[in-house]
């Protein structure tokens, strides 16, 4: 099908503004470890499930150890260590900022399959980085004063990079391991079983088991974290494989780039949160950046 990994693409980015506002909110109600938790527990099941029913038959003749260990490796990168950071930079300092922070995936993912991939990047792909670099600065830097303690934005806007890195060496790896052969499904699956492991182990390790229970003890907090599951590790990591597996992974992470513009609107309405001309301006030129990256 023509366009169908552009297309999908397009939705991850639609799909993660939605969830950005439900993990915000479940986060804020628990914390940012609970909530990655809760959300990867009920969506590994579901995935299974959804692997039984619609996966292609045969699919696992073609997982080789070495595509298996990318995988796994794409999901600790991405799903693990990733979204932990970008959850806690959503507590920090809002949907708003950390999904700006998120337009620097694409040039990491560019940057990275020029010799992991073999893909081509060029003095346009150059530019594209340096226009999104612009954007972002132009809103990070804005001097005006912020209701969100300099300490904590400082803070969040580290954990954002870190879960920007995070998100773009995971789209790279994931393409890697599925190499041409493993569907974007199963691809799915595995990386989510593998990042589960690391979460466990990681809240085992730091003797944190009760967090877990923090989610069940919060109405919103749990129907937050159920819809933004549904939509987020389901539909959008599905949706982000199927893209990479039918175009380019810098395109496809382009395609995701206008999560912060989808953002805006919707923290408008539903945080109610003013937003300035500089604040729009920024993610404009940011999501401009990202699309000169992608036309090259």
């Amino acid at each position: 099908m023509a366009y169908l990994g552009e297309a999908a693409a397009l939705a991850t980015a639609i799909d993660w503004a939605g969830v950005s506002l439900l993990f915000t909110a479940a986060a804020r109600r628990s914390n940012a470890l609970a909530v990655n938790l809760a959300r990867i527990s009920l969506a590994l099941p579901l995935l299974t499930l959804l692997v039984l029913v619609a996966a292609p038959a045969g699919w696992t003749s073609v997982i080789t150890g070495r595509r298996l260990l990318l995988l796994a490796v794409s999901g600790w990168v991405g799903l693990t260590l990733g979204d932990w950071a970008l959850f806690s930079a959503l507590v920090l300092i809002g949907p708003r900022l950390t999904t700006l922070m998120l337009a620097l995936s694409p040039p990491i993912a560019a940057l990275l399959a020029v010799p992991l991939l073999g893909e081509h990047l060029g003095g346009q792909g150059l530019l594209g980085m340096a226009i999104t670099l612009a954007g972002i600065a132009w809103v990070v830097l804005d001097r005006r004063r912020s209701p969100v303690p300099r300490g904590h934005r400082i803070l969040g806007l580290t954990l954002a990079v870190v879960g920007a890195v995070g998100q773009g060496t995971g789209l790279v790896l994931s393409k890697l391991g599925m190499d041409g052969a493993v569907p974007p499904l199963p691809a799915t699956l595995v990386r989510m079983t593998a990042a589960a492991m690391g979460v466990w182990l990681v809240v085992g390790l730091s003797g944190r088991l009760g967090d877990a229970r923090m989610i069940l003890r919060d109405r919103v907090a749990a129907r937050a974290t159920v819809g933004a599951t549904l939509l987020g590790p389901v539909m959008g990591v599905w949706l982000s494989l199927v893209a990479v597996a039918h175009t380019e992974a810098g395109v496809a992470a382009t395609l995701m780039a206008p999560v912060p513009v989808f953002v805006l609107p919707l923290v408008a309405v539903f945080n109610k949160e003013r937003i300035r001309g500089r604040a729009i301006l920024g993610a404009l030129v940011a999501v401009a950046g990202v699309v000169v990256l992608v036309l090259r």
